[in-house]
């Protein structure tokens, strides 16, 4: 039995797919407790990360297993984001880091982008995100867990706000 880390990045890719996918992307991670190398290796093994599907392949969740830990870095879910935008926001995370293996990934995914194309955004959500100003309040100030916010509406949000800076009766 692994335990499983999710990154700030994964927080927050989390929260930015709304609090219908949330849920459900979580339940999907949490397979990785009993099957860390679940799923099929990046582009091969050498990359030392795996990418889980589900959806259809409209889901995935890119993970790295040492040990008994495994790390979730990013999560994907197709028409949560602008065309490339996925892409461009994890060569950027990845570009960021010191270490070689991390920028080597970089150069293999700058490369699937190319390849596979991109999904546009699906047109009407049922409901809408966290903000990230709010999402980063909630955290801070009113000391809400970032898995918790990640999986609100931003409706339920404005109300677990305003419900934190009401005063003790």
């Amino acid at each position: 039995m692994s335990s499983v880390v999710l990154t700030g990045s994964a927080i927050e890719d989390l929260r930015r797919v709304g609090p219908v996918a949330a849920p459900r992307v979580l339940e999907l991670v949490a397979t990785l407790v009993d099957s860390p190398v679940a799923g099929a290796p990046l582009l091969d093994e050498s990359t030392r990360y795996r990418v889980l599907s589900a959806e259809g392949g409209g889901w995935r969740v890119v993970h790295s297993v040492a040990g008994d830990v495994v790390t979730v870095h990013e999560v994907w879910v197709d028409g949560a984001r602008l065309d490339g935008e996925a892409y461009a926001e994890a060569l950027d995370r990845m570009q960021g880091a010191d270490q070689p293996d991390v920028v080597q990934l970089a150069r293999i995914l700058r490369r699937l982008g190319r390849i596979t194309g991109t999904v546009p955004v699906q047109r009407g959500r049922l409901r809408t995100p966290v903000p990230d100003w709010l999402a980063d309040a909630l955290v801070t100030h009113a000391v809400v867990d970032p898995l918790t916010v990640a999986t609100l509406d931003a409706s339920a949000a404005f109300d677990l706000w305003n419900a934190s800076r009401q005063p003790a009766v």
